[in-house]
């Protein structure tokens, strides 16, 4: 009969290469790893990875500037306009870019000069480095709510 100790199998891994068993916590075997070089911890495979995220983010930012960096600031009018029947607005807006570079805008329309989380957005075409542009707008009758007014409508572009 044989004893309880001799039935139980020794706790073990297998060589990642050839399947072969080795000594727990061991991933190659005498066979794959002549020069017996021990595998990286846990600890040093997490901080390789978490300083290549780190390093892969400020690349990005660092690219994100570069192609959208240098535009603005810009100052709007709003050069003219009329209401529709519908309550909505139709605009001519005048966006200087007062930056050295060519650049789109961000734009944001209030109806009153109150921001609300329904406001119109919208982008701009690239603007040229200290040029200005005119930008003909449309924009719907709000649902609902505060109709558009032309002498308090502001518009914030970035």
């Amino acid at each position: 009969m044989q004893s309880r100790r001799e039935s139980q199998e020794e706790p073990h891994s297998e060589c990642v290469r050839c399947g072969r068993p080795t000594p727990a916590g061991v991933s190659l075997c005498e066979a794959d790893n002549p020069g017996r070089i021990g595998a990286p911890s846990a600890t040093q495979v997490h901080g390789t990875i978490l300083i290549g995220v780190i390093v892969g983010f400020a690349i990005f930012a660092l690219g994100a500037r570069l192609v959208v960096g240098g535009g603005g600031p810009f100052s709007t009018t709003v050069a003219s306009g009329s209401l529709t029947p519908d309550g909505g607005a139709q605009v001519v807006l005048r966006v200087a870019n007062g930056g050295d570079s060519d650049s789109p805008a961000s734009c944001r329309v209030t109806r009153d000069g109150v921001p609300r989380q329904e406001d119109y957005s919208f982008r701009t075409e690239r603007i040229p480095g200290g040029g200005s542009l005119e930008i003909p707008q449309a924009f719907p009758a709000p649902g609902g709510g505060v109709a558009y007014d032309l002498d308090r409508i502001t518009v914030a572009c970035r």
